[in-house]
C-alpha cells in the first residue's frame, strides 16, 4: 500500500489500490496474434515469439509477471490526477521487438463522470491524435470512479471502478505489450452487453463472445459486406451495460493508427476484450453515464455535439450514379412529380464532371447543368454535388491543380529518395496516385492551413458556375486505385501499365499489419491496399506527421475544410457536408451515409445496426443507400427499403452506374408506397427537427435502440431490428422477403398504432403484427406528444402548413412533448427560435411558450388527435372558448378523440376536455 498524502488524486489511489486477485495466473484464452492470421498457429510458430507460450494446443501470451511491466515509482500528484513510472519486466520477452522499456501511466480527472488514462513512453515523444477535444478547464469535485494500481515494485495492472455500485468497469488481464509498432492490452468486461466499435461490418448491434471474433478498424474504401471488414471510418469507441439495472459506461481509445479488437471468453466464461494498435499511444477516455443515453451525451459533448441540419436536409434525397445526362435527372424528377412523391434534394455523382475532374462539368452531356439547377431551385429542390479529394497532375491547363501547386497543397513523400524514378517532373515530390480521372492524381493535405485556404477558394469559384446548395465528399479515406498492383482496374486502355507502389519498409509493411490485410477486397495484402503509401508527410503548420499515423483522420480533415468553405460561401446558413470517411468529432461538421451497400435483405437489416453505431459515435444524421447501391432490387425489396429509409435520419435513394433506375417512381407499387410513407415522414418532421435540435444543444441521440430508452429491459438489449425516433415513435420494418407480418417487441408502457391510433400493446410484450406490403408497423409510445404538420411535396411548402398534435396517453392519462421552430436553415440562435413545452394532464392540454412567439407568426394548431381517450367528451374549451360539438369526433372502438380548432402557435394554448 502507498503511504502519505499528496493531494486528492493520490488519496483516490490509496482508496482503490487493492486489486482483485488472479491476474498473475496464465490466461490461456488471451491468444498470441500472428501477422499471418491465427490459421498458422502451431507450436513451432508460437515458439518464434518470446512473448508467446504453447499450452494445451493453444498459443497464448505469457503471464503478466514475465511479459508485462513493473511499477517503478510511487505515484506523483499532478494536480489533476497522478502518474506512475513503469519498467519493462524482461526486455527479452517481445512480440516484434523495439519494446518501450519505460512507460508512464497517467490518470487525468475531468468531469465527475469522465476519466482519462494515458499510457505512453517515458523516453521519447510519440504520435498523439491532433484532433481537438472539448475538455474542462478544471476537474469535477466528486468523481464517480476510482482507479487502482499496484504498489511500487509490483507487476503493473490497473482497474477502474464505479464508486456507487463497486462494479469494475475495466480490469486489465494478462500483460501490457507496448512496442514501437505493436501495442496490446486486454481487459475483463463487466458483462457481455458490449456495443459499438466501427466503422466495420458486424451483423448485430450487440457483440458476441461465445466464438472469438476479431474486427479491424482503419479507414478504407471497402464496400459493405457481411464478413468482418474495416470500412470507411475509424471509431474505436464502445459501451458496456454492466448490470440488470442498466448501469452503463463507455470507453474511447483515442488512437488513429490501424487497430483491431477481439471479443472472447476467458476460460472461466468471463467476457473479455483485447485492443491492439500499431502506433501512437494508449489514450483512454471513460464515461460513467450511468444510463446508455447519458453515456452517449457525455461522449458526444467531448468530441463535439453534432451539427444542426437545416430543415430541408431532413427531406427526401434522390441520387444515382448513372443518370448519364441532365435529361436522366429530369426524367427521374418527372416520375417523382407525376406520382406526387416528396423530394427536397437532388444529388449528382461524379458523372456530371468533365473527365471526372473536380470543379468542372461535362459540357456535352451536362452542358445545360446551370439551367437544370435553376429548374430544381424553382421546384424548391436543393442540389448536392460530389467532390473527390484527389486532383489531376495537369499543372499546365487545369487551374485548380495549378493553384494547388502554388499553395503547395498536396501530400509529399517523407523523403526525396522515395520519389519514384518515373514520376512526372511537374509533380515534384508529391505522392502521385490514380483514382477516377483518366489522369494521375495528387492528394490534398487538408491538415495544412494553406491547403484549406486553397480548397475553400476552389469551392467558391465552382459555385460561381454551378449554384449547388451542399457538398458530398467521397473517396476520402483516402482512396487510391491499384496501389501495389500492376495497374488500376480503370487504367486507360493502351497506356503502359502503372500504379502507385509503396516502399517495402516498416511503415508500409509493419510487423503486425492487423487482420485488415486478410479481409475484404485487399488484393495486395498490404495496409496500403486501395489507398496511398504510409510514408507520406502531412503537416498542420506546426507539426509534421506520417500518413501512417494520420491516415484515418484524412476524411475528418477534409470535412473541416469543406465545412469552412460552405460557412464562408453561405454566411448565416447551416452547411450540409456529406462525408464517407469519419472520425470522432466529425459529427460537428458532417452527416454520413453507410457506404456502398448492395440490394440485399441482409444489408437492409445491417443498416439499422449502422445507424445505432453512428448514433453512438455522435453522427446522428445517418442513413444507408435506400434500395441498395450495387445490384438491382426487385419491386418488393425497394418498397420495403423505402419504408425503412423513410425513417433514416438521412433518407436518400442512391445506386450505381450500369444498373436500372430505382427511384421510387420506377414501379407503380413502390411509387404509391413511397408517397404514403414519405408523407408520414414529412408529417412528423417537426418532431424529428426538435430531436436534432436537442442533439445539437445537448448531445442527445436522435435514432435510438430500445435499450437507450429502456436500459433495465433485458429483452430490449438484443433488439436491433426496431428503433425509436427519440423516445416516442417506434419503427418496426419488415426485413424479410415475402413476409406479410413480423414479431414486434413492445417495451413497458402503452403503444399505439401511429397511423390509426388504436392501442396496439401494453408492454412488455411480443406480438406478431400484420404487415402487408403497403404497411410498415409504426407505433407511438404512451406519454408522448408528437407535433406534426400536414405534409407536402417539399419542406418549403410543408413548413407553411397547419400544425397538429398526436397526443398518446400513458396509463395515468398523461403525455408530454415540445416544439422547436426557427427559420429552418439559419445559424442556430435561441433568441430567434420558438420553443414551447406541451403537456396533457388531468384532461387538459397546455402549451407553455418559452420564447420566440414572433417566429411562428401565422402558424396555427388545427388538429389534435388524442390516442387512448376514455370517452366522448361532453364539452371542450380552447383558451376558454367552447367548441361546437361538430368540432370533435370520438371513435369508440379505437379510443381516438380528434379535435379541430384554430389556435395560434405564438399564443399559449389551453384545451380543456370535460
Amino acid at each position: 500500500m502507498h503511504g502519505g498524502q499528496t493531494g486528492r488524486a493520490l488519496l483516490l489511489l490509496l482508496a482503490a489500490c487493492t486489486l482483485a486477485g488472479g491476474q498473475q495466473t496464465k490466461l490461456q484464452a488471451i491468444e498470441c496474434p500472428f501477422p499471418e492470421g491465427q490459421s498458422v498457429a502451431s507450436e513451432e510458430e508460437c515458439g518464434k515469439y518470446t512473448a508467446c507460450e504453447w499450452t494445451n494446443s493453444r498459443c497464448h501470451m505469457v503471464d503478466n509477471v514475465a511479459g508485462g511491466y513493473v511499477v517503478d515509482s510511487s505515484p506523483e500528484d499532478t494536480g489533476r490526477g497522478f502518474k506512475v513510472n513503469l519498467r519493462k519486466s524482461d526486455p527479452s520477452v517481445t512480440m516484434f521487438g523495439h519494446d518501450e522499456s519505460n512507460l508512464i501511466f497517467e490518470v487525468i480527472h475531468h468531469e465527475d463522470y469522465h476519466l482519462q488514462i494515458k499510457i505512453y513512453s517515458a523516453d521519447e515523444s510519440r504520435y498523439e491524435v491532433p484532433v481537438p477535444l472539448n475538455l474542462p478547464d478544471t476537474p469535477g469535485s466528486a468523481p464517480e470512479y476510482s482507479v487502482g494500481v499496484p504498489a511500487l515494485g509490483d507487476h503493473f495492472r490497473f482497474n477502474v471502478t464505479r464508486s456507487s455500485t463497486g462494479s469494475t468497469l475495466f480490469r486489465t488481464a494478462g500483460p501490457l505489450t507496448f512496442e514501437d509498432q505493436f501495442i496490446q492490452i486486454h481487459t475483463w468486461l463487466a458483462s457481455s452487453y458490449l456495443y459499438g466499435f466501427g466503422e466495420n461490418t458486424h451483423l448485430s448491434y450487440r457483440h458476441q463472445f461465445e466464438t472469438r471474433s476479431t474486427f479491424p478498424i482503419f479507414a478504407r474504401d471497402q464496400p459493405v459486406g457481411t464478413d468482418p471488414m474495416n470500412e470507411y471510418g475509424h471509431h474505436p469507441y464502445y459501451m458496456v451495460m454492466e448490470d440488470d439495472q442498466g448501469n452503463s459506461h463507455s470507453v474511447l481509445l483515442y488512437n488513429s493508427n490501424a487497430m483491431e479488437y477481439s471479443t472472447f471468453l476467458l476460460d472461466d466464461g468471463t467476457p473479455a476484450l483485447t485492443l491492439r494498435t500499431i502506433g501512437g499511444i494508449l489514450d483512454f477516455h471513460f464515461f460513467l453515464g450511468p444510463t446508455p443515453e447519458e453515456v452517449n451525451v457525455q461522449y458526444v459533448n467531448m468530441v463535439g455535439n453534432p451539427a444542426f441540419p437545416p430543415y430541408w436536409a431532413l427531406g427526401f434525397h434522390l441520387s444515382r450514379w448513372g443518370y448519364n445526362s441532365t435529361d436522366g435527372v429530369r426524367a427521374a424528377r418527372e416520375r417523382m412529380k407525376a406520382m406526387n412523391i416528396p423530394q427536397d434534394v437532388q444529388t449528382l455523382d461524379i458523372e456530371y464532371m468533365e473527365r471526372h475532374r473536380d470543379f468542372t462539368y461535362d459540357s456535352i452531356n451536362w452542358g445545360d447543368l446551370p439551367a437544370l439547377v435553376e429548374e430544381l431551385h424553382n421546384d424548391n429542390v436543393k442540389l448536392t454535388v460530389i467532390l473527390d479529394p484527389a486532383v489531376v497532375i495537369d499543372f499546365e491547363d487545369y487551374q485548380p491543380s495549378i493553384r494547388g501547386k502554388e499553395a503547395d497543397a498536396f501530400i509529399k513523400w517523407s523523403s526525396a529518395n522515395l520519389v519514384p524514378e518515373d514520376q512526372e517532373p511537374a509533380a515534384d515530390d508529391y505522392m502521385v496516385g490514380y483514382v477516377w480521372p483518366d489522369t494521375k492524381t495528387v492528394f490534398p493535405d487538408f491538415l495544412k492551413p494553406e491547403t484549406q485556404d486553397w480548397w475553400i477558394n476552389e469551392i467558391k469559384l465552382f459555385h460561381e458556375i454551378i449554384k449547388f446548395d451542399s457538398l458530398w465528399i467521397d473517396m476520402n479515406e483516402p482512396a487510391n486505385f491499384g496501389t501495389n498492383l500492376d495497374k488500376p482496374f480503370n487504367w486507360p486502355p493502351g497506356k503502359e501499365p502503372w500504379s502507385l507502389k509503396c516502399p517495402d519498409d516498416k511503415w508500409n509493411n509493419p510487423p503486425y499489419p492487423t487482420m485488415m490485410v486478410r479481409v475484404g477486397d485487399n488484393q495486395s495484402k498490404r495496409i496500403t491496399d486501395h489507398t496511398i503509401c504510409m510514408t507520406g508527410n502531412q503537416t498542420d503548420g506546426t507539426s509534421t506527421f506520417l500518413h501512417y499515423d494520420v491516415h484515418s483522420i484524412y476524411g475528418w480533415s477534409e470535412t473541416v475544410a469543406t465545412h469552412k468553405a460552405l460557412m464562408e460561401l453561405f454566411p448565416g446558413k447551416r452547411p450540409v457536408v456529406l462525408s464517407r470517411s469519419t472520425f470522432p468529432g466529425s459529427g460537428q461538421y458532417a452527416i454520413h451515409w453507410l457506404g456502398d451497400n448492395s440490394a440485399d435483405w441482409t444489408h437492409m437489416k445491417m443498416s439499422i445496426v449502422g445507424m445505432f453505431d453512428f448514433t453512438m459515435f455522435g453522427i446522428p444524421m445517418v442513413g444507408a443507400d435506400v434500395c441498395g447501391f450495387f445490384n438491382e432490387p426487385d419491386m418488393e425489396m425497394c418498397a420495403r427499403w423505402m419504408q425503412l429509409g423513410a425513417f433514416y435520419p438521412f433518407s436518400r435513394n442512391h445506386n450505381t452506374i450500369g444498373m436500372n433506375d430505382q427511384d421510387p417512381g420506377m414501379w407503380p407499387e413502390v411509387a404509391e408506397i413511397s408517397r404514403d410513407i414519405l408523407g408520414v415522414r414529412y408529417r412528423y418532421l417537426p418532431y424529428l427537427y426538435a430531436l436534432f435540435h436537442r442533439a445539437h444543444m445537448h448531445g442527445a441521440t436522435v435514432v435510438r435502440p430500445l435499450l437507450n430508452v429502456f436500459p433495465d429491459d433485458l429483452v430490449a438489449r438484443d433488439v436491433d431490428d426496431q428503433f425509436l425516433w427519440g423516445n416516442g415513435l417506434m419503427v418496426a420494418p419488415v426485413l424479410q422477403q415475402g413476409a406479410v407480418s413480423r414479431e414486434v417487441y413492445f417495451p413497458q408502457g402503452e403503444w399505439y398504432n401511429l397511423v390509426e391510433g388504436s392501442l396496439a400493446a401494453t408492454g412488455p410484450a411480443t406480438h406478431n403484427v400484420d404487415a402487408p406490403l403497403d404497411v410498415i408497423p409504426l407505433y407511438v409510445r404512451g406519454g408522448v406528444i408528437l407535433p406534426f404538420q400536414e405534409p407536402s411535396i417539399n419542406t418549403v411548402d410543408s413548413r407553411q402548413n397547419p400544425f397538429g398534435l398526436t397526443v398518446a396517453l400513458d396509463s395515468s392519462g398523461e403525455a408530454f412533448g415540445e416544439i422547436f421552430w426557427d427559420n429552418g436553415d439559419g445559424e442556430h440562435n435561441m433568441g430567434e427560435s420558438y420553443m414551447c413545452k406541451l403537456q396533457y394532464v388531468s384532461n387538459t392540454l397546455t402549451s407553455s411558450i418559452k420564447h420566440g412567439e414572433d417566429v411562428v407568426a401565422g402558424l396555427k394548431f388545427e388538429i389534435i388527435n388524442i390516442y387512448g381517450a376514455s370517452s366522448n367528451p361532453t364539452a371542450i374549451t380552447v383558451n376558454g372558448a367552447s367548441l361546437p360539438e361538430h368540432a370533435w369526433t370520438f371513435i369508440e372502438n379505437v379510443k381516438v378523440l380528434t379535435i379541430r380548432l384554430s389556435a395560434q402557435l405564438g399564443e399559449p394554448l389551453s384545451v380543456v376536455i370535460s
